[in-house]
C-alpha cells in the first residue's frame, strides 16, 4: 500500500512471541472467553473496515490528542474507541489490537484498513510531510477530508 511504502515497512511483527498459558481454565468459562473474543475481533475489524480512519484511543493519552488534532487540523473525518471508557470491552479490544498490530499502545490509527507504524507522532509526520493528505487522498477517492463516508461505532 501508498502508507507501507511511505513509511517503508512492509509488515511488523512482535520481536518475542508471548508464551501460551499453561493453565486451561474450565469449559464454560473458556467458551464465554471465545465467545467474547470473536464477537471483540469482529468489532475490531467493522471498526476498521467501516471507517476511512479509525483511532484506537485513550482519553489521558497526549499522543492520542496529538493525533486527533493533526486530522482535525486537516479537516479530516475519523472514529475513534476510548478503550478507557469501555470497561472489560475496551480491556478486550486493547487485547485485539495487540494481537493484530504487535503492540498493546494507543493511538492505533488505521487509515483505509492499514496500521499507521509510530501511532501519533507517526501521523504528525506524515502530515508535516505531506504525505498524510496524499494517503487519504487515494484512501477517499480524492477527498483528503473523507466526510462523504459514514462513520460506523459500535454504540
Amino acid at each position: 500500500s501508498l502508507l507501507q511504502e511511505k513509511m517503508g515497512i512492509s509488515e511488523s511483527r512482535p520481536a518475542v512471541q508471548p508464551e501460551a498459558a499453561t493453565v486451561a481454565p474450565q469449559q464454560p468459562t473458556d467458551e464465554k472467553f471465545k465467545e467474547e473474543v470473536r464477537k471483540t475481533a469482529n468489532d475490531f475489524k467493522n471498526l476498521v473496515q467501516l471507517n476511512k480512519v479509525m483511532i484506537f484511543s485513550a482519553t489521558y493519552c497526549s499522543y492520542c490528542t496529538v493525533a486527533k488534532t493533526t486530522l482535525t487540523d486537516l479537516g479530516t473525518q475519523f472514529q475513534s474507541y476510548e478503550v478507557n471508557k469501555e470497561g472489560k470491552e475496551g480491556e478486550m479490544m486493547m487485547n485485539v489490537v495487540q494481537a493484530v498490530t504487535g503492540n498493546r499502545m494507543v493511538p492505533a490509527i488505521f487509515i483505509c484498513g492499514q496500521i499507521v507504524p509510530g501511532g501519533g507522532s507517526g501521523l504528525k509526520h506524515l502530515a508535516t510531510s505531506g504525505q498524510l493528505g496524499e494517503i487519504l487522498g487515494q484512501c477517499c477517492e480524492g477527498d483528503a477530508t473523507c466526510s462523504q463516508y459514514d462513520k460506523y461505532s459500535l454504540h
